[in-house]
């Protein structure tokens, strides 16, 4: 998942069955597609060096949810902003090893990463806290 606020995401692929739309501001977005975890990708990325770091991230989303109960009881537990900040910390810290291996520097992405996160989940004041969190999970960092 990208910034923006993401629990209002939740509803989406229950909206009258069909699939949504990748939300404005989104890179990539995964969802339940009949029980199943599916991603889709902005069109604009493919072909770019993006699209690894994106595609990393979506990864550990959808073994997130098929280690889950099912896909809708995995998205349906994103209640809180708490919640939110513990799925996203691993997808970010997997897209952080892609962007670091391409030349990326490490601590800024980190800083960048936090702020999405706090972003995502509603929980702004919350940034250093997630930053933190970042930094003790992802790890290699120094």
């Amino acid at each position: 998942m990208r910034p923006q606020s993401f629990l209002p995401l939740l509803l989406l692929p229950l909206l009258g069955g069909g699939v949504p739309p990748i939300p404005a501001g989104y890179l990539g977005y995964t969802f339940c597609r009949n029980g199943i975890p599916e991603t889709w990708l902005r069109a604009d990325l493919v072909g770019t060096a993006q699209v690894a770091e994106v595609l990393a991230h979506e990864a550990v989303h959808r073994r997130q949810a098929a280690e889950a109960v099912s896909c809708e009881a995995f998205f349906g537990s994103l209640t809180s902003a708490r919640r939110v900040i513990e799925m996203e910390i691993p997808a970010y810290c997997e897209e952080l090893d892609v962007a670091v291996a391409r030349g990326a520097e490490r601590g800024a992405m980190l800083r960048d990463y936090a702020l999405r996160i706090s972003a995502q989940s509603g929980a702004m004041e919350n940034r250093l806290d997630v930053l933190t969190m970042l930094r003790a999970r992802c790890a290699g960092d120094s």
